[in-house]
């Protein structure tokens, strides 16, 4: 799958509008709505959506004239074939009026171009583990997830250690397994589209 590592934003300048476009990261259907509030901007003319989110796809003009907005941005999305992601563009109206040819081509050219900018990488479905060892342990452990260079997330202490970690080969399981004999613990807690390359 291909998606777009981090939020980016690009602006452009069409006629004294002024186009905003924010790409958002999203790979989870639940948190659409909220991403969108909170990227969209208040005191702006439109702000226009287009999303592809795993099986959902949806188009918003808000406000301009239907199908010169919300569509045309999900166009590109579909063309580039990007996906679990999320396109704002936010219009400031500066005046002049741009026509119905003139507003898809903006709004076309704004997501466009804000994809030529954010960096697209190649996503993949992983599964999050929580792993939880006795504490004299830990060195070992935490060497070890370094050294196999894993997506380590997260990392908290109370009465044991416990790792958040992707991944991709469930082998490493078994070392550590070995490497407490058999004092661990581990639980899926969810699974994720993260970069291949990671």
């Amino acid at each position: 799958m291909r998606s777009i590592k981090e939020t980016t934003t690009n602006t452009i300048i069409i006629k004294k509008s002024e186009f905003i476009t924010t790409l958002i990261p999203c790979n989870d259907e639940k948190e659409i709505k909220d991403l969108i509030e909170l990227y969209s901007k208040d005191d702006a003319t439109h702000n226009c959506v287009a999303y592809r989110v795993g099986p959902l796809e949806k188009a918003d003009d808000d406000g301009e004239p239907s199908g010169t907005a919300g569509l045309p941005m999900l166009n590109v999305l579909q063309r580039q074939k990007i996906d679990n992601v999320i396109a704002i563009v936010t219009r400031y109206f500066g005046g002049i009026k741009l026509g119905a040819g003139g507003l898809t081509r903006a709004y076309t050219n704004s997501v466009a171009d804000a994809l030529k900018e954010a960096e697209i990488v190649d996503k993949e479905l992983v599964k999050l583990y929580r792993i939880s060892v006795d504490y004299h342990f830990s060195r070992k452990v935490s060497y070890l997830i370094q050294s196999k260079n894993l997506l380590l997330m997260n990392t908290e202490y109370d009465e044991k250690v416990h790792y958040d970690v992707y991944l991709r080969d469930t082998s490493f399981l078994d070392e550590l397994n070995e490497l407490t004999a058999s004092n661990m613990h581990y639980e899926v807690v969810k699974e994720d589209y993260i970069p291949v390359e990671v």
